[in-house]
């Protein structure tokens, strides 16, 4: 499908290179920079509109916010709820949501336990396999924030234990292998109804994740292009992350047609963790609208921080 995102959009021009950012992770779950340090290097790329959106929590999000005001950069506080369906992880995207609310802290807090107690578990069986792996190693490399997977395998990866964090996951961390743990998580629905609970936007993360041996440029999709999306549609999902850096701008105009078939808003970000093989901030690029939409569906969602924060540029 030929175009810009700006022609996709209506827009008579795309924004600049790496103006917005809408998905990146910090230190407060699996990413490599601080909120400070995430936010800093934000600037100096050109981004102006930046989500922060960790893994389960939103810890880092008072330290971003202050930071970005500091850069002159817009931000927009977010989090990324991990959920199971049956063939494995679903990810929803949280925008704008009221995340001081001592009710929603709660909530996260047994997200952080269960990712707690499944991190000193791998350990304890990565130990048994006879590898240099320590438990307090992975709680610095946590540096306070949540324990990930991605800590359990950067600690393997220094101990030398492993060659890469990819095989890390592949030998022992990912689902089936030797050192996997579950952990809790919501069914997908109910992490949108969390979201639109707390007043936020709810969108669905990097689709293609969920069945990545399909061909999205086929135009023969079924009535639901995803999985569970008429159960999602019903719990309250108000877009789709098409433009991500999983997949080519072909497929990510699909997957925006495909959104819009549902009346869901199209957002996009890189996904950055800070880790060299990543897309790096603002290199995905992301459609005009979907600031200015997510703003807007903020306001309709009984939003908070659209009372208090300036409007968005390319609204």
């Amino acid at each position: 499908m030929a175009g810009s995102i700006g022609q996709m959009s209506g827009e008579k021009a795309a924004p600049p290179d790496r103006w917005c950012d809408l998905h990146t992770h910090s230190t407060a779950s699996d990413g490599r920079f601080t909120p400070e340090e995430l936010v800093e290097q934000a600037a100096a790329q050109g981004v102006r509109v930046l989500a922060l959106t960790d893994h389960d929590t939103v810890d880092g999000l008072d330290r971003a916010w202050a930071a970005a005001r500091g850069q002159g950069v817009t931000f927009i506080p977010g989090l990324e709820l991990s959920t199971d369906w049956s063939r494995g992880e679903c990810h929803i995207l949280g925008y704008w949501l009221d995340y001081r609310a001592p009710s929603l802290g709660e909530a996260l807090g047994r997200f952080r336990e269960s990712r707690l107690e499944r991190g000193r578990r791998m350990v304890e069986r990565l130990q048994a396999l006879g590898l240099p792996i320590s438990w307090e190693r992975v709680q610095e490399l946590a540096q306070g924030g949540t324990v990930t997977r991605a800590h359990v395998a950067e600690a393997l990866l220094e101990g030398g234990g492993v060659a890469s964090r990819q095989e890390a996951f592949e030998r022992y961390l990912g689902t089936g292998r030797p050192a996997y743990v579950p952990r809790y998580k919501l069914p997908p629905e109910e992490a949108v109804r969390l979201i639109r609970e707390f007043h936020g936007v709810p969108v669905l993360a990097h689709p293609i994740s969920l069945e990545p041996e399909r061909d999205w440029t086929d135009d023969s999709s079924p009535l639901y292009p995803w999985p569970f999306l008429e159960q999602l549609l019903e719990a309250g999902l108000l877009g789709v992350e098409a433009f991500c850096g999983m997949c080519s701008l072909e497929v990510a105009f699909r997957l925006a047609e495909l959104a819009a078939r549902y009346g869901l808003i199209v957002t996009g970000g890189s996904d950055f963790h800070g880790f060299p093989e990543d897309a790096g901030l603002g290199a995905v690029p992301v459609p005009p609208s979907a600031v200015s939409d997510l703003w807007r569906l903020a306001q309709k969602c009984g939003s908070p921080w659209t009372d208090i924060s300036p409007e968005p540029p390319f609204t």
